[in-house]
């Protein structure tokens, strides 16, 4: 899989030959991702038909070499969520991201590429925590979110 991500052609072609019912297979037997999820999210990013190839890049991919410049502008705070269990994209890559993020938590979950889907409670109970802090913090208290 490594030989597509970083080469133009094999990435191409695994594009074009890619479907969204294999690939949610894929997901759930590999990445441990739910077979729900899995085939709800394959349906909406590469729909059999009329999904662009090019639309998700794939080929020549060099690991954030091509956008991980822009991050040292993001001023927002930010939480990066990373699988320590991923295959595809190992946790120091999570790192290096948290790191281009100036002043960003890393949270490593254990759980493999798609921590939201993997881990979707404990994904929303950090994110909520977070944002009461900061609501309490600005003397805001967002709708939803009180107690």
């Amino acid at each position: 899989m490594a030989k597509v991500w970083q080469d133009q052609v094999e990435g191409d072609r695994f594009m074009a030959e890619l479907r969204a019912g294999p690939f949610a297979d894929d997901l759930a037997a590999r990445f441990d991702v739910p077979v729900d999820l899995a085939r709800e999210m394959a349906g909406r990013v590469w729909a059999d038909e009329g999904r662009d190839p090019q639309a998700v890049p794939v080929g020549g991919h060099h690991g954030g070499g091509e956008w991980e410049p822009g991050l040292s502008a993001v001023s927002a705070a930010c939480v990066v969520f990373w699988g320590a269990l991923d295959p595809a994209c190992q946790i120091e890559f999570g790192r290096k991201l948290g790191a281009s993020l100036h002043g960003s938590e890393v949270i490593e979950l254990d759980c493999n590429h798609w921590p939201v889907l993997q881990r979707p409670a404990e994904v929303a109970e950090i994110l909520e925590r977070r944002w009461r802090a900061h609501a309490v913090s600005h003397q805001v208290v967002p709708t939803g979110l009180e107690g």
